[in-house]
């Protein structure tokens, strides 16, 4: 027990000092100085070591693949950006229109397929009104004026059939009182034929 107690131990201490906290990455500038205060000089040349020199050239290329990469990323957000710009500015342009129509709705009746503001639309509705209003106090009084006119024909009827009624019996009665009178007459020469 104690030999697996003192190997995790060592173990652990181990991968302590194994792991360094990760190192700044030095910059281009400064892996250029690097190379610079490290070359050998032969009279008017410098040597530069090869391994030197393809370091900096992967870390040349590794900035440049970042630099692309922000660059694309970059890119790609100002397109992202620029086409939620345009969504945004639709939507505002279609805001904008169903306002627009709104207030045009508000302002506005349809009335037999015209579009009429309202003021004016109340002004005909209050005319037709008025005019039909008129109009049924003319259709009234001639109705009233009618209904007099044949309340008094009526009652003339009445009286004058009432007087033609008189007069037809009167003329029934004298025919009838003309007739016997006749008939006496009749029977008088009869008898005096006879006697």
């Amino acid at each position: 027990m104690r030999n697996v107690f003192a190997t995790l131990l060592l173990f652990i201490s181990l991968i302590s000092w194994a792991t360094e906290p990760e190192q700044k990455k030095p910059s281009l500038q400064e892996q250029f100085q690097e190379i610079r205060s490290n070359s050998e000089f032969i009279d008017p040349f410098r040597m530069v070591r090869a391994y030197q020199v393809e370091n900096f050239w992967k870390a040349v290329q590794d900035t440049l693949r970042e630099k692309d990469e922000a660059m694309a990323m970059a890119q790609q957000k100002i397109s992202s950006v620029e086409n939620e710009v345009k969504a945004l500015k639709n939507t505002i342009r279609e805001k904008d229109a169903s306002v627009e129509e709104m207030a045009f709705a508000g302002a506005h009746i349809s009335f037999l397929g015209w579009d009429v503001p309202k003021a004016r639309f109340i002004w005909i509705a209050i005319s037709v009104t008025v005019v039909l209003i008129v109009l049924m106090a003319m259709l009234f009084l001639a109705f009233r004026t009618a209904l007099r006119a044949a309340r008094e024909s009526r009652d003339l009827y009445n009286e004058v059939s009432n007087e033609f009624d008189t007069y037809k019996r009167n003329t029934v009665e004298k025919e009838v009182k003309l007739y016997r009178e006749l008939q006496d007459y009749r029977n008088r020469l009869t008898e005096l034929k006879t006697a």
